[in-house]
């Protein structure tokens, strides 16, 4: 048996996996990623061109790359000022094969990055709790190998390599009472602008699975296009109900029953329709997807592919359907121009929950919704990535009477009420096994990891995973026990978003300082506010708690006084006891100045034994009689980072 030997292997090439590759080769760890299937990039090289986040303020670094270059494909393609550079959006909107280019071109960049396809998994050996080996097949040469490893990532989109390891793992639907969670359960919701929830919504937990589909990429110019063909195991059955709804005024053309999304050149990613009660979607035919072998797996993709081209088929040719219903559905066909060696029709299922693991945190629809009594979502002491998209899943059920030609039982959209939020390392390290990081089958319930399962954020998840594989073998610390304050400073300085911030902060020097003390709860999870005055009282509340972060233990209090006077010169003649009271002076001069700030600077890096001399310049650049709160924000951190990076 052929063993190979890194120091970090990845095990499914997701955006998640690929993000945690390149983090990890990238800071120098021999690694491999290795892959099932022979696509390379799941969902985003496979039809979801339409990212699902709201913007890139809540993108991480290696996503934000990604981003870039896809603007950067289509102005050097069709020029800056191009039809394609505008409907790229930012890099947020792409064709699969030019998400699939960048990303190859992504991970050939990584010299230390092995690149494997059509490996599978057969077996995970774990040793006194921690996982040591894994076996695959490589299906193409149908021969055994083996990999060792420091620290295996599951990035699959099932958590087959956390299972096989025996991490334990939930499916379907929790309860409201499990996590008190308003919307979690049996719910049946309409989707539209109302919300209204309909009776029948008991809020009872099952083993239901949200549904999944294929994101089509569609055009309707004639000279890249490819006919619809119909299935030859064809049945209209499933579809009848359209013809229903057509004649009933509920949908009048394709569009109001495929979500047609769209992307560069004339193409579409092509999704469920949310007010359809028949689309792309397939409820109730993927409960034995997750825990499946691959001929199960295989079965209910191939079931799935052809109920979608049956749709298509009907859609453009039953008569039941008007004729111009059918005739303005004739204009479409696949892109001509993607998905070439599959026929054109997308490779990669939209697996959108499967198997979720059990971690060190679960996060839940509460983590992702306004906190009681705060500004924003509740902080995470241990963030390593930032989350931004409603709440939502896909309907669990068909169409039934309960839901009134308006609602698909489990399908629901919570975007009124979700909040920018932070994401903990715990949802990523499982439980009872070590030496394994997990971040896209995530430790959340049904309800939280309805926000997380978007691409980009799993793709920032997967480079917090490499960023920790690599801190964790530099340590010889177990991935559980890992400094999350050192995580976090590494994950800043790649550009990495540990909390929500404005785009004005974002460009701040202090950005770095304001995500690291907003995932500690400094700002009450609202803004920074950093070009404000720093109130006394808040940077002695800052200091104290700073006090119990790593590094932090030995930084003195403020000087009690701003009328401190240097050694040397004369405190006399002075009356103090008639001089207003200390309360009073700081009811008066409520505001940090500089000089105190300084002074304190001084204190604390003798304190912490720094070899550097804070700067004479630090805080110059303040009003004059208050520092800021970016200022001082900047300062602190700058020094429990360095004390950190003196222990190392």
């Amino acid at each position: 048996m052929t063993i190979h030997t890194y120091e970090v292997a990845v095990y499914g090439a997701t955006p998640g996996g690929i993000g945690a590759a390149i983090a990890a080769s990238r800071r120098g760890r021999r690694t491999v990623l290795l892959e099932p299937s022979g696509h390379i990039g799941g969902l985003m090289t496979s039809g979801l061109g339409r990212t699902d986040i709201m913007s890139l303020d809540s993108a991480g670094s290696v996503y934000r790359e990604f981003a870039a270059k896809v603007v950067r494909h289509y102005s050097e393609t069709y020029g800056a000022d191009s039809d394609q550079v505008r409907d790229c959006n930012g890099g947020l909107w792409f064709e699969p094969s030019v998400a699939a280019r960048i990303l190859k071109e992504m991970m050939e960049a990584e010299a230390g990055l092995d690149v494997y396809t059509r490996c599978e998994l057969v077996r995970a050996d774990v040793a006194d709790e921690g996982l040591r080996e894994i076996g695959l097949v490589d299906k193409l040469k149908e021969n055994a190998f083996n990999i060792q490893a420091d620290v295996f990532i599951d990035a699959t989109y099932e958590g087959d390599l956390a299972a096989a390891a025996g991490v334990p793992y939930d499916l379907g639907r929790e309860s409201r009472d499990v996590w008190n969670e308003e919307y979690a359960g049996k719910l049946y919701m309409n989707f539209d602008a109302s919300k209204e929830v309909f009776p029948g919504s008991t809020g009872e937990g099952d083993d239901r699975i949200q549904a999944y589909n294929f994101r089509l990429c569609l055009t309707q110019n004639p000279d890249n296009r490819i006919p619809f063909a119909k299935p030859e195991a064809y049945s209209r059955e499933p579809y009848a109900s359209l013809a229903e709804d057509a004649a009933a005024g509920r949908i009048a053309s394709i569009r109001d029953v495929m979500n047609m999304l769209p992307v560069p050149n004339g193409k579409t990613d092509c999704n469920n329709h949310h007010y359809c009660m028949c689309s792309t979607d397939f409820p109730e035919e993927n409960g034995d997807y997750p825990e499946g072998g691959s001929e199960t797996r295989e079965a209910i993709i191939r079931r799935h592919r052809e109920y979608i081209q049956g749709l298509l088929w009907f859609l453009q040719n039953d008569e039941a359907l008007p004729e111009p219903f059918r005739r303005e559905a004739g204009k479409w066909g696949y892109a001509a121009d993607e998905f070439g060696e599959y026929g054109h029709f997308p490779p990669q299922i939209y697996v959108r929950e499967a198997r979720r693991i059990r971690g060190e945190y679960t996060f839940t629809e509460n983590d992702a919704r306004l906190a009681p009594g705060l500004d924003g979502a509740p902080m995470q002491f241990d963030s390593v990535a930032v989350g931004h998209y409603p709440i939502d899943s896909h309907a669990t059920s068909k169409r039934e009477p309960a839901g009134r030609h308006k609602a698909l039982e489990g399908f629901l959209g919570l975007g009124w009420i979700t909040e920018v939020y932070q994401i903990p390392y715990g949802v990523i390290v499982p439980q009872r096994v070590d030496g394994l990081l997990v971040p896209v089958a995530v430790s959340a319930s049904h309800m939280g990891f309805g926000t997380i399962r978007m691409e980009p954020c799993w793709m920032q998840l997967g480079f917090a995973a490499g960023v920790a594989a690599d801190l964790s073998i530099a340590a010889s610390v177990p991935l559980r026990n890992l400094s999350v304050d050192r995580l976090q400073d590494a994950l800043l300085a790649e550009g990495q978003l540990l909390c929500p911030l404005g785009e004005a902060e974002l460009r701040s020097t202090a950005a770095a300082a304001a995500q690291y003390f907003g995932s500690k709860g400094f700002f009450a999870g609202g803004p920074a506010r950093l070009d404000e005055p720093l109130a006394a009282a808040d940077a002695s509340r800052w200091i104290a708690a700073a006090r119990s972060l790593e590094g932090g233990r030995a930084l003195p209090a403020l000087p009690a006084t701003d009328r401190l006077l240097p050694a040397g010169a004369d405190m006399g003649p002075r009356l103090p006891k008639r001089e207003p009271s200390p309360r009073e002076r700081w009811a008066e001069r409520p505001m940090l100045a500089p000089e105190m700030a300084r002074r304190w600077l001084a204190a604390a890096s003798r304190a912490l034994a720094l070899a550097a001399e804070p700067s004479e310049a630090a805080f110059a650049s303040g009003t004059g009689t208050a520092v800021t709160r970016g200022e001082f924000a900047a300062q602190l951190y700058a020094l429990l980072r360095s004390k950190r990076e003196q222990g190392r």
